[in-house]
């Protein structure tokens, strides 16, 4: 389905930005149904697009354990030789005393990127709690978050990512681990002027739009732990000018269907979506 929302504008001005940012998420080394084979066909895909920022939005692993986060080490390792990289992690990750290794192994759990030509900012978290499937964001995080919003202007985009899910995702069954803190950071991202919000951790592809801020959800990039129809996949997020396209990526083929559509503009110097397309079923 679906779904067609228009906003009048006035006074505005025009972006000019050409952008690809691929989202990928839950690649989960260590587990069972993960696929070497979509592994490779990623890595191939995005030496193909030559994408400009990878965004992983988190659990690389399954339990946490040294010898999962040294094959995700490689993973990162041969994504950063093909562009930008930034990672966060997620639920997985953080099992078995597993952050440790982490910080060791991939780099911080949170992060700033400003976009080289100053026309977006994106500002990663760390949602995880060790040892159980539930996430937030915290106090401190919270206050570190709206300090790095502000310093951030206004007529430049602002994306945020962090592995559990904002909103609630549909086909995914009973409602069970969304973030413990969810509300009050609905409220700081919305007040922020957040346009762009990036997760995971349900590996069902999905999005939504509240207050004018764009939810997006990753699938499972390289396992076949999959619910209903959905398939391996990644986001393909791609900028261009005035319009802004959300790609839904199959690993497997290398398949693209659209996700959603957005028209972006600068309005009394904010940055605005102000028309959207949406087609929320998040399969092929």
């Amino acid at each position: 389905m679906y779904q067609i929302l228009h906003t009048s504008l006035s006074v505005y001005s025009v972006i000019k930005l050409r952008e690809r940012i691929i989202q990928i998420s839950d690649v989960h080394f260590g587990e069972k149904n993960f696929s070497h084979e979509l592994k490779d066909n990623l890595l191939g895909q995005l030496e193909n697009e030559n994408p400009d920022l990878v965004i992983v939005s988190g659990d690389l692993t399954t339990n946490g354990y040294p010898h999962e986060y040294e094959e995700a080490a490689a993973f990162i390792d041969q994504l950063r030789s093909i562009t930008k990289t930034y990672v966060i992690p997620g639920n997985h990750d953080a099992r078995n005393v597993g952050l440790l290794h982490y910080e060791s192994m991939i780099g911080n759990r949170k992060f700033v990127h400003i976009d080289k030509d100053g026309e977006y900012a994106v500002i990663g978290l760390d949602s995880s709690e060790p040892d159980i499937n539930d996430g937030q964001i915290g106090i401190d995080q919270m206050e570190w978050l709206k300090t790095q919003l502000e310093k951030i202007p206004e007529n430049m985009g602002k994306i945020v990512t962090f592995h559990h899910h904002l909103m609630p995702i549909p086909q995914t069954g009973r409602e069970r681990n969304i973030l413990l803190d969810s509300g009050d950071l609905m409220r700081l991202l919305t007040d922020n002027g957040v346009d762009l919000v990036l997760n995971g951790h349900k590996h069902v592809p999905n999005v939504w739009m509240v207050e004018k801020m764009v939810t997006l959800n990753s699938g499972t990039v390289t396992t076949r732990k999959l619910r209903g129809q959905t398939r391996p996949s990644y986001n393909q997020l791609s900028f261009e000018d005035e319009d802004f396209y959300v790609n839904l990526v199959d690993t497997e083929t290398g398949k693209k269907k659209q996700l959603a559509y957005y028209s972006v503009k600068v309005e009394n110097e904010e940055y605005v979506v102000c028309s959207t397309r949406h087609n929320s079923m998040g399969t092929f």
